[in-house]
């Protein structure tokens, strides 16, 4: 994808998606975190889902999910869990500012293809 072939309203919107998803799967993560033997999941990265589907497509979250990365494996408790509270409380606040990033530039372009057409 080439920054003049980039159209920004459907970056947003994909970035939106792609944000809903991991909010539920860390939602997931945080409602298993006294599940014995459950593994902590997160999703691939926004920057290789943009690097994988060049010419847009749809997501499907549920092949795009992957084993948490975050050094959950050494914090596990007895019982096998992987889920650390405070680090998906600290990724659910990060995928927060995320989505009200993504929103705010959305706002942002469409209120510029607004005043373009004169309307205000």
């Amino acid at each position: 994808m080439t920054f003049a072939s980039m159209d920004v309203l459907a970056l947003a919107e994909r970035r939106l998606a792609w944000i809903d998803q991991r909010q539920r799967v860390l939602a997931q993560n945080i409602a298993n975190v006294n599940t014995p033997g459950y593994v902590a999941k997160d999703v691939v990265p926004f920057n290789e889902v943009l690097a994988s589907q060049p010419g847009g497509g749809t997501m499907r979250p549920a092949a795009r999910m992957v084993a948490a990365k975050d050094g959950t494996s050494s914090g596990q408790s007895i019982d096998g869990n992987g889920v650390a509270l405070d680090e998906q409380l600290e990724k659910v606040a990060e995928a927060d500012t995320a989505q009200q990033l993504a929103s705010n530039l959305y706002k942002k372009y469409l209120g510029l293809f607004k005043t373009a057409i004169g309307r205000s």
